[in-house]
């Protein structure tokens, strides 16, 4: 045993660049209490937990793979079964079979350091996703200046957008976000985005205010090439261990994502489109097509609450885009309440600077007398993509959206084993309500029949998916 800790120091030592201390000449009498229950899982443990360090530089990153299998209906004839649910490019009829399968989610690998007690800087880069595995890609190139209680940071990030989207993928209940934070996320958000971000955190308060550009590394999509976004939230804690978390946020569109021929250029094409919070197949079931617009924007309530091992958090958004000609305005809404009880007696941790809750740490970790924390976990989320969308067996009004009505009943169980490693299960009840957008503006949306179906059948689907993750981070 007292061999193993020396060479795991000498190991640490190396890695962080410090000279290890040299070994006394005879070992010690006992080792102590805490190698002792350690014993068991030692050099793994210890190997999982060690932090890599050169220099000023302290390096990150984590692994995480996807499974899922959907469980859907025998499929039917292309004449009798309407199972679109969404554009898949090259592939139109994808959609009504959803497809098994494993993939690496991500895999990111980075550093960070700072410069003082005012200056920290990130680079991470992504290998992972299943469409550019092996290609890196920029997630996070930024610096920051802190002088308390403010902060401002500068170069391509996740900017502030919402609960849910300030949750790590390492402290998320399910294996994805809550589709109407997502979506909320996405426009002017999400991983990569070019900005600035000023934030004022205080004890039970945070502020943040970010002006934000493309994403850097990512291809053509529907978010502006500006924005700005706010955030603010309050926390409370009350007796018996009891805290209350309050928030509003918002986005809204400064710049168009692309100019279109007419000669005006504050016109952009707006699209929402998400999979069913499981991304093993990415095939979107819920769509809204692309909308000419001038402007588009979502504000979104948040709250929270825990007491000791027990968590609930539900949001609600608003999106409106403001469209360009003939139809009026548009409105879709969404929300999610999720909450989880962790079986062990832990407490997930409050960030006040993120404004989010964090995994659990686990009391007895394997390899030192226990097995883990232990979360049990739920999910209801609703995300309705439709307005003025006219009636079944008709097609689309004119100016109507078709994108769907979507509704997730989730149920996962999370295991903690050592507290950079995580496995979770994910139960998901999917049911998609969504008639065929054909019509006067876009009559065969998913190509010539039958890959577009008669006008206003309905092409949603209810199904069920089993999904695990594993994941770990360093």
């Amino acid at each position: 045993m007292y061999a193993l800790a020396t060479t795991s120091a000498a190991l640490a030592a190396a890695v962080s660049g410090e000279q290890a201390p040299a070994a006394p000449a005879t070992p010690p009498a006992a080792p102590p209490a805490d190698a002792q229950a350690d014993d068991g899982g030692f050099s793994l443990g210890s190997l999982l937990d060690l932090d890599f360090q050169l220099g000023p530089w302290t390096f990150h990153g984590y692994l995480q793979y996807d499974g899922a299998i959907y469980d859907q209906a025998a499929e039917g004839p292309p004449e009798g079964d309407f199972r679109r649910g969404g554009v898949h490019l090259g592939d139109p009829l994808r959609a009504r079979n959803l497809n098994d399968g494993s993939y690496l989610r991500r895999a990111r690998l980075g550093w960070e350091g700072s410069h003082g007690d005012h200056f920290a800087y990130r680079a991470m880069f992504e290998f992972g996703d299943a469409d550019e595995a092996g290609e890196a890609r920029i997630a996070e190139v930024w610096a920051s200046y802190l002088r308390k209680p403010y902060s401002i940071r500068i170069g391509a990030f996740s900017p502030p957008t919402n609960m849910e989207g300030a949750t790590s993928s390492d402290s998320n209940l399910f294996l994805e976000r809550a589709t109407a934070a997502d979506l909320a996320r996405s426009l002017g958000g999400g991983d990569g985005r070019v900005g600035v971000t000023v934030r004022r955190v205080v004890p039970g308060s945070m502020i943040a205010l970010s002006l934000t550009g493309p994403q850097l590394d990512a291809g053509e999509d529907y978010a502006p090439r500006a924005a700005i976004l706010g955030r603010y939230t309050r926390a409370f804690k009350g007796r018996n261990d009891y805290r209350i978390h309050l928030g509003v946020n918002g986005t809204y569109v400064l710049a168009p994502a692309s100019e279109q021929d007419s000669g005006r250029p504050e016109r952009f094409p707006v699209r929402f489109l998400n999979t069913p919070e499981i991304d093993v197949d990415d095939t979107p079931l819920i769509d809204t097509g692309e909308i000419d617009a001038d402007r588009a924007q979502v504000l979104g309530l948040e709250f929270a609450a825990q007491r000791r091992n027990f968590y609930l958090q539900a949001e609600g958004f608003l999106f409106g885009v403001d469209r360009h000609g003939p139809g009026g305005d548009l409105r879709f809404g969404g929300y999610y309440v999720q909450g989880s009880w962790i079986l062990t007696g832990e407490t997930r941790r409050f960030d006040q600077s993120l404004a989010a809750f964090s995994f659990p740490k686990p009391l007895a970790p394997i390899g030192k007398g226990g097995w883990g924390a232990l979360e049990l976990a739920f999910r209801y989320s609703l995300m309705d993509l439709d307005d003025h969308e006219g009636a079944a067996g008709q097609p689309t009004p004119l100016g109507g959206v078709r994108g769907g009505r979507q509704q997730i009943l989730g149920a996962a169980l999370l295991w903690y084993p050592r507290p950079r490693v995580r496995v979770m299960a994910n139960y998901l009840h999917v049911d998609v309500d969504r008639l065929n957008p054909a019509g006067i503006d876009d009559p065969a949306p998913f190509g010539a029949p039958p890959a577009t179906p008669p006008p206003g059948v309905q092409i949603g689907q209810t199904f069920n998916i089993l999904a695990v993750r594993i994941r770990y981070s360093f």
